[in-house]
């Protein structure tokens, strides 16, 4: 029998394999355990830590001014996430504020905030001191009250170098605020008020690079904003907004419903600029948001239609546009403006012009220094092509308004047309001379159309009035004038010498008069009842109208041609030679009268001047003036034929007006003193006439151009030279 070899097991052999497996099983599901166990521990206590952190910090960082108060803090470790609810920051101590130490801006704000919540950070750049990237940033329900204005301290931080200085930025994918509602003041009494406000913010990144990227509106690729039911008080005025909505992706900024209203509470100054604004819906459109970090509005169009606009001019003019907006922006660049349908009235000004259904189009615009330098802009713009209906402006305010129908200008074009003009007094001629205690002109001028081409619109802007040819067809004016009121001692204003006072430069090439109608409605001294003279069918034109020195001299004068009818049936011509910078208003002036009978004359010479032509016939009557600011003189050659002229009595008298002395007179004047026809005889030689009279500069130099006329004529017929001078001037 043979023995058993077998070997005995040895006590240090290894379990078998299974049995290890197991035990390291074991060992890491504890260490999984002790972890979770450790998180969930951890979880419990970091947010109530974290809780207490985050109000210890803004009251540490705030000097004790704001508390922070939160109602929960729960953090997701699972989702990167931390949610915030019923988040309060108010000034410390509220509702009894602290006082603050002198230099310290006090707390303006009390801020409360339903919920925050911040999903999806990124924890492994967080610990590695890396940008920390942020899937969404949810703020909702936030209300505000304003206690006060906040103070705008220029040594404020931006807020990248805020964060902390091992985090070198943050970036949101998404952010969005909703639901903003704001109000400013105490117990009701509300300066401040949005009713809702929505910010929505894509790839946002908060970090110094970002802060010098002009391809990002405050650190963000696209922001959208939406507010509705804006109220707000500025000095002097109350502004409230519908709606605002703003897309930087689509470069579309939409307002609606925005009126400014001043308000009596003495916040503004005597004279300060007021307005009240009426603004139905505003776009801009091909808005580049990007270049408002370098402080420049660039946009495609902006469409303004339906407004309606009450602006106070200021007493002290206002800074050119691009000075006022220096603050905010160093250029503003607009391709394409129009404004329809508007309305305009410019208040605390002498003109107070009023415009209705305004259409304005300006295309290129730049507003910065060098757009208005340029001179071949106006107001900022390559062109303005604009319309007004019905409008009107005040002259000698409160005695005249000056309205039309419509008016068009195009100052590429360098045009302008007016239709339907009326320059009109705003009382009765017996008001006018009272309210101005002396002899006042009732003029009444109706402008069917005026026209303006080669107008420079930038001179206009700049005190220079230059323009290639004015033109006004079918003029119609009106004068009445009573001599029973003193006359004054207010000199002329229309008088050649008074062009070279005028604080700016005039240059009109060329103006053209066609078919004017002046028609004359005066009272005499003595008069008891009007008379009535016309000039009718007057078509005429004045070259070289300036009081440029390189333009104007003695050789180079103005230059006035006219032809026109007197009572509708005696033709005359004139022309003028007006050296406009004479500062003793020298000038000369031919004209051309005839044929006509005398008895035409009668509407205005028997009311005042009770003399009647009972027969007489004009063949021809040419007169030569020479006019200063002392007189007029010259010579007329008047001939006609067949002349009586009979005097009237001034009280009583028969169906004629005439009574038995009067019958007399007028005998005796046509037998010693009238030459009833000149030259007495055929074939004889023409009596000529010596022209002179005194001038009186409370008048226009019309009148002392009809007083010329008067005098030769008045010497023509017979009346001794002194007399006719005199009865000239009466």
């Amino acid at each position: 029998m043979t023995p058993n070899l077998a070997p005995a097991p040895s006590p240090s052999a290894a379990p078998p394999p299974t049995r290890r497996r197991l035990r390291w099983l074991w060992w890491l599901l504890g260490v999984l355990v002790l972890l979770v166990g450790l998180g969930v521990v951890g979880a419990r206590l970091l947010d109530p830590w974290l809780k207490r952190k985050l109000e210890r910090t803004v009251a540490e960082r705030s000097g004790g001014r704001y508390e922070l108060r939160i109602g929960a803090l729960h953090t997701s470790l699972r989702q990167r996430a931390l949610t915030l609810r019923r988040v309060w920051l108010r000034p410390g101590g509220w509702p009894r504020p602290r006082a603050v130490p002198p230099g310290t801006e006090a707390p303006w704000v009390l801020l409360t905030v339903d919920e925050i919540r911040v999903a999806g950070i990124g924890l492994g750049a967080l610990l590695k001191g890396e940008v920390v990237n942020v899937d969404t940033l949810l703020v909702r329900a936030v209300r505000a009250r304003v206690l006060r204005t906040p103070e705008r301290g220029g040594t404020r931080k931006p807020l990248h170098e805020q964060l902390p200085q091992r985090i070198p930025g943050v970036r949101l994918a998404h952010l969005l605020v909703d639901d903003v509602r704001v109000v400013s003041g105490l117990h009701g009494h509300e300066r401040t008020q949005l009713r809702h406000g929505r910010l929505a913010a894509t790839d946002v990144l908060i970090s110094r690079g970002a802060a010098e990227d002009s391809s990002r509106l405050s650190y963000a690729a696209s922001v959208k904003l939406r507010v509705e039911g804006l109220e707000a008080q500025v000095p002097g005025h109350h502004l409230r907004l519908g709606a605002a909505r703003f897309n930087s992706a689509r470069g579309r900024l939409r307002l609606d419903s925005l009126r400014v209203l001043p308000v009596a509470d003495g916040q503004l100054p005597r004279g300060a600029t007021r307005v009240a604004l009426w603004l139905p819906r505003l776009t801009l459109s091909g808005l580049r948001p990007r270049q408002l970090a370098r402080r420049v509005l660039q946009a495609d169009s902006l469409l303004v239609p339906g407004p309606r606009l009450t602006l106070g001019v200021p007493a002290q003019a206002p800074p050119p546009l691009h000075v006022a907006l220096a603050p905010y922006l160093r250029r503003v660049q607009l391709r394409h403006l129009r404004i329809s349908r508007a309305q305009l009235r410019l208040t605390q000004l002498e003109l107070a012009p009023h415009l209705a259904d305004v259409n304005l189009t300006g295309t290129d615009i730049r507003v910065d220094s060098a757009g208005f330098r340029d001179r071949q802009r106006v107001l900022y713009a390559r062109n303005w092509r604009g319309s007004s209906g019905p409008g009107r402006v005040t002259v000698d305010a409160p005695y005249y308004h000056i309205s039309w129908g419509e008016l068009r200008l195009d100052t590429r074009a360098r045009s302008l047309q007016l239709a339907r003009g009326l320059i009109r007094p705003t009382m009765s001629q017996d008001a006018l001379s009272r309210s101005k205690g002396r002899q006042a002109t009732h003029l009444t001028l109706q402008i069917p159309q005026l026209r303006v081409s080669g107008l420079d619109y930038w001179g206009l802007l700049h005190q220079a009035v230059r323009a290639q040819t004015v033109t006004a067809p079918g003029l119609r004016l009106g004068i009445i004038g009573n001599a029973h009121y003193p006359l004054g001692n207010k000199l002329a204003v229309v008088t050649p010498e008074n062009v070279r006072k005028l604080p700016f430069r005039l240059d009109v090439r060329t103006l053209r008069v066609q078919d004017l109608a002046i028609r004359f409605k005066f009272t005499g001294e003595l008069a008891r009842r009007p008379g009535y003279f016309a000039i009718t069918r007057l078509t005429g034109t004045a070259t070289n109208l300036t009081n440029d020195p390189q333009r104007m001299s003695a050789a180079h004068p103005a230059v006035i041609q006219a032809t026109a009818y007197l009572q509708d049936r005696g033709r005359f011509s004139a022309t003028a030679w007006v050296p406009l910078l004479d500062p003793q208003g020298r000038h000369r002036l031919v004209g051309h009268f005839g044929p006509a009978p005398f008895a035409m004359l009668n509407s205005i010479t028997v009311p005042t001047r009770s003399a009647r032509f009972e027969r007489g016939q004009v063949q021809d009557i040419r007169v030569q003036l020479q006019v200063d600011q002392q007189g007029v003189s010259g010579r007329m050659w008047a001939r006609y034929s067949d002349l009586k002229v009979d005097l009237l009595s001034t009280s009583g008298g028969g169906r004629d007006k005439q009574k038995l002395s009067t019958k007399i007179l007028s005998k005796a004047a046509n037998v010693l003193v009238i030459r009833d026809d000149n030259p007495r005889r055929k074939g004889a030689e023409l009596k000529d006439a010596l022209v002179r009279s005194d001038r009186d500069r409370r008048y226009s130099v019309f009148t002392i151009w009809m007083q010329g006329v008067v005098s030769g004529l008045l010497h023509s017929i017979g009346v001794p030279g002194k007399m006719a001078e005199e009865l000239s001037e009466m």
